[in-house]
């Protein structure tokens, strides 16, 4: 008897090899985490039309979560991908400074002058052509800048801080930021 029959002669652990359905599953599971939409990709049937209770025994075994997990800490590592650079990240936005973005003469700097830290805060660099003013044929360029939200990145590093909700403060560890959430169904949390 195989692991896969309904009358399983060993329980499924960790360790139990997948089957190339349950492969294919973790692969397609792992690109929205939609567990319905994953399970029909593969070709599970569901008897009564109810396919996300199928879903939900194929994510509650422990072979198929311990292989999600791997897929997505090999992700988060190829990504470089950790809690530590995603807060770096947030920090970037959350301490730009418009004065990073012109020379001593006020003037816009060129992107190659300006650090990683500043370029990482700009959401977008738009420059317009114009004549400013009818006539004289003179043209003129116009530069607009525009950073992400810099409040928004204060208030996630504020609760990560935990200077909000009286949370008290959580280290940076260096794990990968890819995790399923704990109510995702058929997953337990170790």
């Amino acid at each position: 008897m195989t692991p896969r029959t309904k009358h399983r002669s060993q329980p499924l652990t960790a360790d139990t090899p997948l089957s190339p359905r349950e492969q294919a599953f973790v692969a397609e599971y792992t690109t929205d985490f939609n567990p319905s939409r994953a399970a029909a990709a593969v070709g599970y049937k569901s008897t009564g039309g109810v396919l996300s209770v199928v879903a939900s025994k194929v994510l509650a075994r422990p072979h198929v979560q311990a292989a999600i997990q791997r897929t997505l800490q090999a992700r988060g590592e190829r990504l470089e991908a950790t809690a530590e650079h995603t807060i770096r990240e947030i920090a970037r936005v959350a301490f730009s400074d418009i004065g990073h973005y012109f020379d001593e003469h006020e003037n816009l700097k060129a992107v190659r002058q300006l650090s990683p830290g500043a370029r990482a805060a700009i959401a977008s660099i738009k420059v317009v052509k114009k004549n400013l003013t009818a006539g004289d044929h003179a043209v003129e360029y116009v530069h607009e800048l525009k950073l992400w939200n810099k409040n928004q990145a204060l208030e996630l590093l504020a609760k990560h801080l935990g200077l909000i909700d009286g949370e008290p403060a959580q280290p940076a560890a260096s794990v990968p930021a890819f995790a399923l959430p704990p109510e995702t169904p058929g997953v337990r949390v170790h």
